[in-house]
């Protein structure tokens, strides 16, 4: 049985409704996740459980909760796009004009115009050669989107009107392992490419053809400086450093281009600062890292030396009780000043971050 050790709203009861839909699908995946016990700075917060006989939810209100708001001002909110709907987008890239979602549960990506309208639906049925199963990250160098398709074990490389430019096919890579399953992608300022390995523990860096160069991990669950559990959602920033989202531990993990530890980002825990379910990852260009957590409803932010700064994602950062504008975020993208959050229930919510110079490649 698992708890999930910070609230940083302080009433998790509030958000039962999305909590709940997040745990069916957690469930759907094999992660039970049962109870609550939110705490920061040390004061415990429980939340009761259960619905009272009007459906409400009954909570408890919060004590001792941290003062440390990210700033951050909401430039969009997009639950669903005009002339189309999607079913749990995973991730939201910005390029040439376009916003680029990735809709995970219908098998395929989307291009949108600044005004949130559906210009493209890219999938099996408008595209030779792709064929998307449950895609799960996107990144791209400007010129290029690249997809992790994470049940058909490759990435997809695609140009800008989505037309098929390569497919990079992944294969286990010791006897008797299992399918590799990618559910992070990035690229790398010398054109490489980053895949996360979930189903194998691995974190692959190829080469810009899609040539293995490097793996990092043993290929099974593991902490530390050893490796990872479930590494997920990447980012590179611009000196070439790679960002691992890994998962199970709670932590962000930095690693030197080669592949070398060098830091970690928050970890599981009671207090203000720590994660839960971390899922998407964004550096900008003072390596201030920013980390969605899909059971928090929040996106953390660490300074450069692993200091937290404070959380995104309250609806009044005055009144912490009110409240989150997340759902589940998931996939994080930082261009300039603007970090896009897609978000599993609530859509796309696009934040203008105060002060923040240009942002790492993703």
């Amino acid at each position: 049985m698992e708890r999930l050790p910070y609230d940083p709203y302080g009433t998790a009861g509030r958000r039962l409704p999305g909590v709940l839909l997040a745990l069916a699908v957690l469930l759907v995946a094999g992660v039970v996740v049962a109870g609550v016990v939110s705490l920061s700075a040390g004061a415990p917060l429980i939340w009761q459980g259960g619905l009272n006989g009007g459906g409400e939810a009954e909570t408890r209100q919060a004590e001792g909760i941290s003062d440390l708001n990210y700033p951050a001002e909401v430039l969009q909110t997009m639950q669903q796009p005009s002339g189309d709907t999607w079913l749990m987008p995973a991730s939201a890239v910005p390029v040439a004009g376009a916003i680029f979602v990735v809709d995970t549960g219908k098998d395929r990506l989307l291009e949108l115009g600044q005004d949130g309208r559906v210009a493209a639906a890219i999938g099996a049925a408008s595209t030779n050669g792709l064929e998307l199963q449950q895609p799960m990250a996107l990144s791209s160098d400007g010129q290029r989107l690249l997809i992790a398709n994470s049940m058909a074990s490759e990435v997809v490389v695609l140009d800008l009107s989505g037309t098929v430019e390569k497919v990079i096919r992944l294969e286990p890579l010791a006897v008797g392992e299992g399918a590799p399953r990618p559910i992070g992608v990035a690229v790398t300022p010398e054109g490489g490419i980053v895949v996360s390995d979930a189903a194998n523990h691995r974190v692959l860096i190829l080469d810009g053809e899609g040539q293995l160069v490097k793996t990092v991990g043993t290929g099974r669950r593991a902490s530390g400086s050893d490796g990872f559990n479930v590494p997920g959602a990447l980012a590179v920033d611009s000196a070439g450093n790679i960002y691992v989202v890994d998962t199970l531990n709670g932590r962000v993990v930095k690693m030197s281009a080669d592949g070398r530890f060098l830091a970690q980002f928050g970890e599981r825990g009671k207090t203000a600062g720590t994660l839960s379910r971390p899922k998407g990852v964004a550096v900008d260009g003072e390596g201030r890292v920013f980390v969605s957590d899909g059971l928090l409803a929040a996106v953390e932010v660490f300074g450069p030396d692993g200091r937290y700064l404070g959380v995104i994602g309250r609806k009044t950062p005055e009144n912490p009780a009110l409240g989150s504008m997340f759902e589940a975020p998931a996939g994080l993208w930082l261009t300039g000043d603007t970090l896009y959050v897609a978000d599993r229930f609530a859509g796309l919510i696009v934040l203008k971050l105060p002060g923040t110079p240009q942002a790492a490649a993703e």
